[in-house]
C-alpha cells in the first residue's frame, strides 16, 4: 500500500509538473493588473480550476516534502547535541575521577607515618627538662649550686626558699603536693624576674640559668635519689 500511494504520489507530481509547463506565462506589464495585483507585481491567479487544482497539490506535496525535510534536519540535531551532552559527561566523570586520585596521592604523600611506642617515649623525653646533676642538686643534702645569674641579691629570698625545699625533700625522699607548688610558683617567678633582664646580660648565661630553673621545678616531681 504504501509503495502504490508514493508511486501515484510520484504520478501527480510529474503530471503537475508537465501541466505548468503547458500553462501560458502572462508577462508582467507596467501599469495593468495581473491576478489582482496593480503595476504589474510579482502574483499570479490561476486562470481556470483546473489550474488551481494541480496548482493546490503541488502546494500540498512541496509541504509534505519541506516537512520531511524540516523533520530530519530536527533529528539530526538532537542527535548531535545528544552526543554532544554524553560526550562532555564522560568528560566531567573521567575528570572528577582523575582529580581524586591526585588528591589522594598528594595526601599519601604529605602524610608522616604514625608514630610507634618508642617514638612517643622519645618525644616526651626530649620535652622534658635536662636532670641535674649531682654536682648541681646534691641528693643527699639538698644543697643547690646556682647558676652565676642567679646568685645575685635580687634572688636571694626566692633561693633561701628553694634551698629549704629541696633540704626537705633530701630527708624525706619525698615532698607533699602543697611544697610541690610552692616550688612551682617559686621558680616561676624567678623566670620572670630572669626574663626582665634578658637585654642586660649575656645570652649565654641566661639560657642556663633559665634551663636550670626548669630543670629544678621538674626534680620537684621525681623522687629523691
Amino acid at each position: 500500500m504504501k509503495k502504490l500511494a508514493l508511486l501515484a504520489i510520484a504520478a501527480a507530481t510529474a503530471g503537475i509538473t508537465v501541466a505548468f509547463a503547458q500553462l501560458p506565462v502572462r508577462p508582467p506589464g507596467r501599469g495593468r493588473h495581473y491576478g489582482g495585483y496593480p503595476g504589474g507585481a510579482v502574483g499570479y491567479r490561476a486562470s481556470t480550476a483546473a489550474e488551481g487544482r494541480l496548482r493546490g497539490m503541488a502546494d500540498v506535496v512541496r509541504s509534505a516534502g519541506q516537512a520531511n525535510l524540516d523533520n530530519s534536519a530536527a533529528a539530526i540535531n538532537y542527535s548531535e547535541a545528544r552526543r554532544n551532552q554524553i560526550d562532555n559527561r564522560r568528560a566531567w566523570t573521567e575528570t572528577y575521577f582523575e582529580m581524586r586520585r591526585t588528591n589522594k596521592a598528594y595526601r599519601d604523600a604529605a602524610r608522616t607515618p604514625r608514630a610507634s611506642m618508642e617514638d612517643l617515649v622519645r618525644y616526651a623525653q626530649a620535652g622534658k627538662p635536662k636532670q641535674l646533676s649531682p654536682g648541681e642538686l646534691d641528693p643527699v643534702s639538698g644543697s643547690i649550686n646556682w647558676p652565676i645569674l642567679l646568685r645575685t641579691d635580687g634572688f636571694a629570698d626566692d633561693r633561701a626558699k628553694l634551698e629549704a625545699t629541696f633540704g626537705r625533700r633530701a630527708s624525706h625522699s619525698a615532698i607533699d603536693p602543697e611544697t610541690y607548688m610552692t616550688i612551682k610558683q617559686t621558680t616561676e617567678d624567678m623566670l620572670a624576674d630572669l626574663k626582665a633582664q634578658i637585654r642586660k646580660v649575656p645570652a649565654d648565661q641566661y639560657m642556663v640559668a633559665k634551663r636550670f630553673l626548669e630543670s629544678l621545678a621538674f626534680e620537684a616531681s621525681q623522687p629523691a635519689t
